[in-house]
């Protein structure tokens, strides 16, 4: 792994709750050729977050979370 790979890889896993930084990883995964794996990582980000606008709108009963 080359520098700034390693440093986008420790920054996520510091925050893995944060897409900010899988997004940035993403930009710099395209400039660096790998446009399939960006897209990818992108499509990642954008389930996400559609995931936790689902929970938000239709939160589970108490008895069930967990």
């Amino acid at each position: 792994m080359t520098g700034d790979r390693e440093a986008l890889v420790a920054a996520i896993a510091a925050d893995p709750d944060d897409d900010t930084p899988r997004l940035v990883f993403a930009d710099w995964l395209e400039e660096n050729g790998e446009e399939d794996r960006a897209e990818f990582v992108r499509l990642e980000c954008e389930q996400a977050a559609r995931c936790r606008d689902l929970e938000f709108l239709y939160p589970l009963p108490d008895h069930l979370e967990d």
